[in-house]
């Protein structure tokens, strides 16, 4: 048998490089975003009424991070109700299934024009799927309004801390 010669050749070195931007975020909906109360028979008015949005609100952040939730205006106007649905009875609460929280904590919330938060101090992720429910404890505020549909934007914002 004939020994053959082995040979290793090795370069100079050279750096390699990792550029982290110091915010980086996203935040997405569900495919089906839209959330719906009906309101249609007896039981509806006196039974707590909820709307479980699995995989509502995902978030993208490579830091800590609170989410809120804020109506861009009062309930729409109908023209047989002159009078708008106010957001400042409380009539829809929304809060966060703390198993999907990430880490974070979750109050309940009412809805408002100028947010509040619905997870605070979030764990950075590499994509956080919250489960966001809507509820109108109590039908009270709805009472003596014209039979319609009434209906506001929401928007979430995710913040880093």
């Amino acid at each position: 048998m004939k020994a053959e010669a082995q040979s290793t050749v090795t370069t100079s070195g050279f750096p390699l490089t990792i550029n982290l931007s110091a915010d980086v975020m996203s935040i997405s909906l569900s495919s089906t975003p839209d959330v719906a109360f009906t309101y249609a028979t007896a039981e509806d008015y006196v039974t707590e009424q909820t709307v479980t949005k699995p995989g509502h609100v995902t978030v993208v952040s490579n830091e800590p991070y609170n989410l809120s939730i804020a109506a861009q205006g009062t309930f729409d106007v109908t023209s047989t109700d002159e009078t708008p649905l106010s957001l400042t009875l409380d009539v829809v609460q929304v809060n966060v299934d703390p198993a999907t929280a990430n880490g974070g904590t979750t109050p309940t919330v009412s809805l408002s024009t100028t947010g509040a938060d619905i997870v605070t101090s979030s764990a950075a992720t590499l994509g956080n799927a919250f489960d966001v429910i809507y509820t109108i404890p109590d039908a009270t505020p709805l009472l003596n309004r014209a039979g319609n549909t009434y209906s506001t934007t929401l928007v979430y914002t995710a913040t880093q801390l």
